[in-house]
């Protein structure tokens, strides 16, 4: 007698082979077997014929644990489950909640506040071992990786200095990545476009990622630059991975093209261009640097260095407000920057910085920056998804520079003055509706083999989540397989699922075959759509019919069954 039977499904493995009808059987959280199963007896039976059978998604990119701390988080993950997300990579771009870094808690607490984390949240843990027997406490909607965070241990060795480490201060973070390892942690992830990641030199990095090493972890990294100096920052993390001897996963593996001047008259034309396009087929804007990066990538993989890559299916990303403004600026953290923008001389300073500066290489230099989106996409690409007060709430969803004409300033000093008054609490979108046209700057290595498929949602306090919140894997099977033809359906599947779980060691998730963890979808092919727009994107996907989390349905039929709550920590 099993628990469930899923009947006649056509099974996608997760391995990239091809599809065969079979019978998949659910015992005790386990697949325990796959095929003619027509005598057999269950539980329940989900009727699957003439649907497709997939192991659950796996979002190799999230942010996750910033927000199961919530109050509603049964209800915030219910748009992760119905896009048929059974586990989520955690603690990415060297963010966590865990160690708690105690003796700097105040600076801990005003950076956190800038990505979504309410300022009046106290934690019940300082390790990362007490974080995970929370977690299991509280019980998860879906399954979580844990990775080991860069920012909280380099805040607890360094708390707001912005500078190399010294050797002691290294010993002592080398010390926190063990710890963190020895509770489970499956990699160590950084964030070298944030602080305090971006004071780090690429030596510091190389001794974490040893300790992360010898207990089997991989390196992850947002790189220090996503745009002109992009491909020196993949050409680092190779470094790292190399001197290391890590397996090296590179995050939100994109580029955001140097438009300089031409961008206002791009974002302008856009609309033309795609109209056009309709009809003659015309090239994207030009991202040599995004080909520069790949063939990094390729020399690795050559060279026998375990490379790995994750995309979010959109022409956009969503960040905190304090990526747009330069490094020396964020000394000290996001009250130290509220300061500068408050005292004029320095706001003009800052100004000057974000309207001159270009990229340049090494990311450290006195007066450098590595990504200054201003500079390469201009203010009207840039919209406000959502800010920490309701005084603000008009503003989200809205372009800054509609914003900042209403309010009679230009948009430097409309953000500014934003991100002082909300305490840094800003997060924006940057980019424009996936469209054909505009898709196509990222399109042409978005078939490389070892890309995966990462949300990377910052989930606000209040007001909108990006589009990848609800739409990112409906997404790949309906726009890249049924309308670009870029996979075919079981190459889809393997990227979000056995490719994934790869990465991270995780053996038994990812596949459909017998002894398996009992992580599945079932969907309607045909139907599947992200309904998510970038005007308005609370909306649910359409064609995901069931999700099962280790032996629990917990969307069966268009129900969301919030209390089931069958997620695991899947420590090492």
């Amino acid at each position: 007698m099993f628990d469930i039977l899923i009947r006649g499904g056509r099974v996608v493995d997760g391995t990239g082979g091809a599809p065969r009808t079979a019978d998949v059987a659910v015992k005790d959280g386990r697949i325990a077997e796959v095929g003619n199963l027509s005598e057999a007896q269950s539980l329940a039976t989900i009727k699957a014929e003439g649907k497709v059978v997939a192991p659950g998604f796996i979002d190799i990119h999230s942010h996750n644990e910033l927000y199961v701390i919530r109050d509603d988080y049964r209800e915030l993950f219910e748009p992760y489950v119905r896009q048929g997300i059974t586990t989520c990579v955690v603690s990415n771009c060297g963010w966590s909640l865990a160690p708690w870094p105690i003796r700097h808690d105040e600076l801990f607490r005003s950076t956190l506040h800038s990505m979504g984390v309410s300022r009046e949240f106290r934690p019940e843990w300082e390790t990362q071992s007490e974080f995970m027997e929370w977690l299991r406490k509280r019980g998860l909607p879906i399954n979580f990786v844990p990775l080991s965070a860069h920012g909280p241990i380099r805040i607890a060795v360094m708390g707001p200095q912005a500078r190399f480490c010294t050797p002691e201060e290294l010993e002592r973070m080398k010390e926190l990545v063990r710890r963190d390892m020895e509770a489970g942690c499956r990699g160590f992830s950084t964030g070298l476009t944030y602080f305090p990641g971006m004071y780090a030199h690429t030596d510091e990095l190389v001794e974490l990622a040893k300790v992360s090493r010898e207990h089997g972890g991989r390196y992850v990294s947002h790189v220090r630059s996503l745009t002109d100096t992009f491909d020196r920052a993949v050409e680092e993390a190779v470094e790292i991975a190399r001197r290391s001897d890590s397996p090296l996963q590179v995050s939100h593996f994109m580029c955001v093209p140097n438009l300089g001047r031409m961008a206002d008259l791009v974002y302008a034309a856009t609309g033309l261009m795609e109209v056009i396009n309709r009809v003659i087929p015309l090239p994207g804007v030009p991202n040599g640097v995004l080909l520069r990066a790949y063939e990094v990538v390729d020399r690795a993989l050559d060279e026998g260095i375990d490379v790995g890559l994750d995309f979010i299916p959109y022409v956009m990303g969503n960040t905190t407000v304090t990526q747009l403004y330069p490094p020396w600026a964020l000394e000290g953290g996001t009250e130290a920057l509220i300061r500068r923008l408050s005292d004029p001389e320095e706001r003009a300073r800052i100004r000057h910085d974000v309207e001159t500066v270009t990229a340049r290489w090494p990311h450290w230099e006195p007066g450098s920056w590595a990504s200054n989106y201003i500079k390469c996409l201009g203010w009207k690409m840039l919209s406000i998804l959502s800010v920490g007060s309701e005084k603000n709430r008009h503003m989200e969803g809205r372009r800054v520079v509609d914003l900042a004409r209403e309010a009679g300033k230009d948009p430097f000093d409309f953000l500014a003055d934003l991100t002082v008054e909300e305490e840094g609490c800003v997060v924006f979108l940057m980019g424009m509706p996936p469209r054909p046209w505009s898709e196509k700057v990222f399109l042409r290595g978005q078939e490389h083999s070892q890309l995966s498929v990462g949300a990377d949602v910052l989930f606000p306090e209040k007001g909108s989540p990006p589009q990848t919140a609800y739409g990112t894997f409906p997404r790949i099977i309906q726009h890249y397989v049924r309308e670009l033809g870029l996979y075919t359906l079981e190459n889809a599947v393997h990227r979000c699922t056995g490719l994934a779980a790869s990465r991270y060691g995780l053996e038994d998730r990812g596949v459909i075959r017998k002894d398996a963890a009992a992580d599945l979808v079932v969907m309607d092919f045909e139907k599947v759509r992200d309904n998510s727009t970038y005007d308005n994107p609370r909306q649910y996907p359409e064609g995901i019919e069931y999700v099962v989390i280790n032996g629990k349905v917990v969307l069966e039929k268009g129900e969301y069954k919030a209390d089931a709550l069958p997620g695991q920590v899947l420590a090492r």
